[in-house]
């Protein structure tokens, strides 16, 4: 039973460390009597408490500053409360992770923003909702260092273990590894897995029937040999790090116009090079070197649609919302910079409307209702494959392309999707909710009920 709206917790330092006081309002909608024993959960945090009840008119709960301590909860704040017996339970605690630092001002680097954005929006909802920093974590106690945007700034605190965790860490090692073991063995969820490579993802989308006629032809690139058919097969390649994101360290390769010689593309600092191999043995010492021992795999090229001769692919966010179901809460075309061999917006590229790109490659409608009804179909199913393989999953950056000739093609799938393409192409309102339904989601996992909020 949840209650039909959050409700005011705050500190009485009249009371007992031992007494939680309820309205009557709450006592009567929760069934709960004078005298009762509760537990009362915050997160991985629990304590029992002895019921009084207040007559005063509205929907609130006061407990001692030692109780409100001993539980690492701010107060003055409205939760939404859940009731099961004699179990309250508020929230649910969200914590999203991500690295920290010591800058009030930017907490958690570049992220700051967003990390924001899902503070507010938690709020709305009733959560009690920060960032942290895995390193930060007190295990011992179950409590956490983190900060939490309030009143219009961000306030540094300790906060309980969450019950969701939304991981936005960029790297992942074994410590992050343990970090997320240790909070799963408290019962803390995931909104997304660790990690899901390029190889794992070509391999699992390649074995599903409904799924595999979008996939281009991916191998891993276990051996030059294996690049060189690759190259003898289509022509150009791209060659991109298993476990890379953002663009970064993707290589392409193309035969060249004389017989035996190739041109290579890539990125440095974000800085397009472009290199020129006249034989095989030249390309391969040439590969060796921007390459540096990782791992990588190698793909056919794609002759993807271009916006004034800059290459462009679709971004489409799946997410699932607090049912716990998947939808595409919006896409968009991103525009790579001119020369670039990727779409990436982080590296300064620009965005456009789906509708309006597609409208000047084909003239005829119901072509662009097929591409636009495959790439909604094509990235649900996607998401649904990968989780089905991988574990539970809440969101997902799906990266398609458009061919010259319309097909869609599978590229890759993101597990810590950017969403600043919305503001680029004027949907604000898209991007909100892209930072909404993970919020929404961690309400299913914590078993909140949707209730009454304003989605």
């Amino acid at each position: 039973m949840m209650l039909p709206a959050p409700v005011m917790v705050s500190r009485n330092t009249r009371l007992s460390e031992q007494t939680i006081r309820i309205s009557r309002e709450v006592a009567r909608s929760l069934n709960l009597t004078e005298g009762a024993t509760v537990v009362f959960s915050v997160g991985r945090l629990e304590s029992r408490f002895k019921i009084g009840i207040a007559e005063k008119r509205g929907l609130f709960i006061q407990l001692s500053p030692a109780a409100l301590n001993r539980l690492h909860l701010p107060s003055a704040r409205r939760y939404t409360i859940n009731a099961e017996e004699l179990r309250l339970t508020l929230g649910p605690v969200v914590g999203i992770m991500h690295k920290m630092n010591d800058n009030i001002n930017r907490p958690f680097e570049a992220q700051s923003q967003f990390i924001k954005e899902l503070n507010i929006e938690g709020a709305r909802l009733g959560e009690l909702s920060f960032g942290f920093d895995p390193r930060r974590i007190n295990f011992a106690n179950r409590s956490v260092v983190g900060y939490s945007w309030y009143r219009g700034r961000w306030q540094r605190g300790v906060f309980p273990i969450p019950d969701v965790v939304y991981p936005r860490d960029v790297s992942y090692s074994a410590a992050t590894h343990n970090v997320r073991r240790r909070l799963a063995n408290l019962g803390c969820k995931f909104i997304n897995p660790p990690l899901i490579g390029k190889w794992q993802t070509y391999r699992i989308l390649s074995e599903s029937e409904e799924i595999k006629k979008f996939v281009p032809d991916t191998k891993r690139a276990s051996s030059y040999e294996q690049i060189d058919r690759m190259l003898r097969k289509y022509g150009a390649v791209y060659i991109k790090p298993i476990n890379g994101s953002m663009g970064r360290n993707i290589i392409k390769v193309s035969r060249g116009r004389n017989a035996g010689s190739y041109q290579y593309q890539y990125k440095v600092n974000h800085q397009p090079r472009i290199g020129y191999a006249s034989n095989r043995s030249a390309l391969r010492q040439s590969l060796r070197r921007i390459m540096r021992g990782h791992t990588y795999i190698v793909q056919q090229q794609i002759n993807l649609l271009r916006i004034n001769g800059s290459i462009c692919d679709v971004r489409v966010m799946v997410q699932k919302d607090g049912d716990g179901n998947w939808s595409v809460t919006g896409k968009a075309f991103r525009i790579g910079p001119r020369g670039s061999i990727t779409s990436n917006i982080s590296g300064g590229g620009s965005g456009g409307k789906v509708g309006f790109v597609l409208k000047r490659r084909f003239s005829d409608a119901q072509v662009r209702e097929r591409i636009i009804k495959e790439i909604d179909e094509l990235a649900v199913e996607a998401a649904r494959a990968l989780e089905k393989e991988t574990g539970a999953i809440g969101e997902l950056g799906i990266d398609l392309g458009i061919d010259v000739h319309g097909k869609v093609w599978f590229i890759e799938a993101n597990l810590k999707p950017a969403r600043r393409v919305f503001i680029l192409i004027g949907e604000p309102s898209v991007r909100r909710m892209t930072v909404r339904k993970p919020m929404l989601y961690a309400r299913h996992l914590a078993g909140f009920s949707l209730g009454k909020v304003d989605v």
